[in-house]
């Protein structure tokens, strides 16, 4: 009984939320601001909470969340967190993946995780 109040609760909420939510097949929403980016390959201007695709994110800027992908992410500034196969940006403040390409990290490039220099400050 205990778990059906909690999915009762889970989907009332997720009913009630103002969160603009946007599909992508194929890169097709690249005028697009969406809360939260979902599709088998993304890119949108930007994306405030978080993008998460089958192959590949190519949004510039994740404002305040995480691009996760199976394959390969790759953004300007990520506020959070990118987990992928391969990941490359200009900043990102953790990166969890085989190759991790990061220039504001404490290395240009690190396997298995790259963390932003500003977390150590």
């Amino acid at each position: 009984m205990k778990k059906l109040m909690v999915v009762a609760a889970v989907a009332l909420s997720a009913a009630f939320a103002q969160a603009d939510v946007a599909w992508d097949w194929w890169c097709g929403n690249s005028l697009k601001n969406p809360t939260v980016h979902l599709g088998i390959a993304c890119k949108a201007m930007s994306v405030k909470a978080a993008e998460v695709s089958l192959l590949f994110n190519r949004t510039p800027f994740v404002r305040s969340g995480a691009q996760v992908s199976l394959a390969y992410n790759d953004a300007t500034s990520v506020s959070w967190v990118q987990a992928a196969f391969v990941n490359r940006a200009k900043s990102a403040k953790v990166q969890v993946g085989l190759l991790n390409f990061n220039e504001s990290g404490f290395l240009p490039f690190f396997p298995f995780f790259n963390l932003d220099k500003s977390l150590f400050d």
